[in-house]
């Protein structure tokens, strides 16, 4: 006997469950009209059948792809809560492989496409797909994939043709396999990025090669590019080396690998002026560069008058300043001022206030008719200090009348 369904009946059995048996009974018209009927939202009704009735349709292996796919386009769109890839992998696990690729196209969504079409074996299509949606994770998801599947040469020329795959496998080579990022370098005959390759390894505490003959390979490289400059800076690098492990004996310190900068500090520090000397005239370092690491070097040992000397042996071409502020870096401020006088006018405020005399910098302000200087040093005072601030403020005024 037939058993209608009341109103009872339907409450404790719920819409869902409803719509779930008449589906499963492929009933997907009268699905439809009843999720209309009853206004539930696409994603739990109208479009939900849909999606049930799409897997149905691709179990259907007497129709066509084209028409299949097609049809289900036209029913489903892009209704929210339809996924395409879904439908697509339920096509492929019916063997239905070309309908499967032919779903995938009508999926929105990159991130659920690449996976599929990597499960399908379609790996130029993924890698085309991962490429086009700008994600670079899901390019190294193709790659990867690529790489762990595929012969290393037949990996590499299906990614050659593609910058942006190429670029990221290089840059994941960097982090992860660098014998691999020479070997592609060497396949295209890169020499100026195989000259970097070796410049890099020759600072890896790992390399089994010594690190000149590794800076020597980077020179050769360079040549090959005709990059003259860098070939050059690279055997001056050598000669460094070479340079740093004579010194080893003498400093009884390890210095091989240092910068020059750092080389003649060292240097410096341990009063071998003349081996500094010399570094400075085969390399050529300014003179600028030179005094700076003077005057670091004697302010760090506490040479005050050693650097008093050296302040007096010759015009400084980097002006007293760093003088001064050597000498405050190790709270030695009777020793700075001695440096004021040959202070550059426009810095004599400026270095005034860091000597923490700031009535001398007022009257040395008013003296150049500075009102900038001045400005800058009513902010410096002291809100008690109302003598000091009244004075400036009749000195802005006096000059700007």
């Amino acid at each position: 006997m037939r058993q209608y369904l009341n109103d009872n009946r339907f409450t404790v059995l719920t819409s869902q469950v409803l719509l779930d048996r008449l589906v499963a009974r492929r009933h997907y018209y009268l699905s439809i009209q009843i999720a209309r009927h009853l206004q539930l939202p696409e994603i739990e009704g109208e479009s939900r059948i849909l999606a049930h009735w799409a897997c149905y349709k691709v179990k259907q292996t007497q129709l066509d792809k084209e028409q299949i796919a097609e049809e289900i386009a036209d029913k489903l769109g892009y209704a929210p809560g339809v996924s395409y890839s879904e439908i697509a992998r339920r096509a492929a696990d019916c063997g239905r492989k070309q309908l499967a690729i032919k779903l995938i196209d009508y999926e929105p969504r990159a991130h659920q496409q690449v996976p599929l079409l990597l499960t399908l074996g379609e790996e130029k299509a993924a890698l085309h797909k991962a490429v086009e949606s700008g994600n670079t994770d899901l390019v190294y998801t193709v790659i990867l994939h690529l790489r762990e599947n595929m012969p290393l040469g037949d990996f590499q020329m299906s990614i050659m043709h593609c910058p942006l795959a190429m670029a990221l496998y290089i840059k994941y080579c960097q982090n992860h396999n660098r014998e691999t990022l020479r070997d592609i370098y060497n396949q295209y005959d890169d020499f100026h990025s195989q000259a970097i390759w070796f410049i890099t390894e020759s600072y890896q505490r790992k390399n089994t090669m010594s690190r000149e003959a590794l800076l020597q390979s980077a020179q050769e490289n360079f040549k090959l590019a005709r990059s003259d400059s860098n070939a050059t800076l690279t055997e001056e690098q050598i000669k460094l080396l070479r340079y740093q492990r004579s010194m080893e004996d003498v400093l009884q310190e390890s210095i091989v690998g240092k910068p020059l900068h750092d080389t003649v500090k060292v240097l410096l520090l341990r009063n071998e002026l003349k081996l500094a000397d010399k570094l400075r005239s085969e390399y050529k370092i300014s003179d600028r560069r030179y005094w700076w690491l003077r005057i670091q070097c004697l302010a760090e040992k506490g040479m005050w008058n050693e650097l008093e000397k050296f302040s007096k042996s010759k015009k400084c071409p980097i002006g007293y300043e760093p003088f001064i502020d050597e000498c405050l870096k190790y709270n030695e401020e009777r020793e700075a001022k001695k440096y004021l006088p040959k202070v550059r006018d426009e810095l004599k405020v400026k270095y005034l206030v860091k000597l923490k005399m700031i009535n001398e910098a007022v009257q040395t302000a008013m003296e150049q008719k500075d009102v900038n200087a001045l400005t800058f040093l009513l902010a410096q005072c002291e809100t008690t200090d109302r003598q000091l601030i009244d004075k400036i403020n009749m000195y802005i005024t006096s000059l700007k009348n």
